[in-house]
């Protein structure tokens, strides 16, 4: 999974020295590995490049982000109704094991590079979206994620366990999560929680931006909108508080 995880819109193609080199693995071992993914159809050759790209096995994954697209089709106004009040980028995602998955996006007139677009994932701990999802997740889900360790990304990952247990906390109880350089350096997360009818914490909206667009003066308001914004999306979903 984590070479899968590599490629993007972005880089659509990867040699095994680029491979090898972002995942810190030996050239043999992810030679052994990306053969096999191409003999199961995850991968295939380029062989003009001898590169790999993501292979026709990986349509068949794609049909759980098309089944949760198909649920929130109807959240897409509410999506571009916060996009032009609160002038930043928009997400609507979903938590797959210990990723967060974007659906959807809405860009800003004036976009600046993120590590977000459709289908793409994060790590959960690093996101306000995977935080908010998680806040409201069963005990056993965040403590099979704790186990696996908090993965420091921007410089204000939170790695240590006790701290990012009580963050969790803070997040229930307020209704939202706000994370800033935790991803990447320059960057401010705002998510709130969408539920579905029975009251379950399914997915979240948010709201990226630059640092020095979202600040102290203006993050009140875009935590209004985005609450706001996960409400309208919950009550499609049924849910009536």
């Amino acid at each position: 999974m984590r070479i899968l995880r590599l490629f993007s819109v972005e880089t659509p193609e990867l040699g095994v020295t680029e491979m090898a080199q972002q995942l810190g693995l030996h050239k043999t071992t992810v030679h052994r590995l990306a053969t096999l993914l191409e003999k199961e159809g995850f991968l295939e050759q380029n062989k003009k490049t001898r590169k790999y790209r993501l292979g026709l096995s990986i349509l068949h994954l794609s049909g759980v982000i098309d089944l949760h697209t198909e649920i929130f089709k109807d959240a897409v106004p509410i999506l571009e109704s916060l996009m032009k009040e609160a002038n930043e980028a928009v997400h609507l995602s979903v938590l797959e094991d210990d990723r967060i998955v974007y659906l959807y996006k809405i860009e800003c007139p004036h976009p600046v590079r993120l590590l977000s677009h459709i289908g793409r994932s994060n790590p959960c701990t690093c996101t306000s979206s995977g935080k908010v999802i998680l806040a409201f997740s069963p005990k056993s889900i965040v403590e099979g994620i704790l186990r696996r360790g908090l993965p420091k990304y921007g410089p204000n990952s939170v790695t240590d366990r006790n701290e990012f247990i009580h963050q969790l906390a803070t997040i229930r109880q307020q209704g939202y999560a706000v994370c800033i350089d935790e991803l990447h350096e320059g960057a401010t997360s705002i998510a709130a929680p969408i539920r579905d009818y029975s009251g379950e914490v399914v997915a979240a909206v948010s709201i990226v931006g630059p640092n020095q667009r979202i600040t102290q003066a203006n993050i009140l308001r875009l935590v209004e909108l985005a609450c706001q914004a996960a409400q309208d999306i919950s009550l499609l979903l049924g849910y009536y508080d």
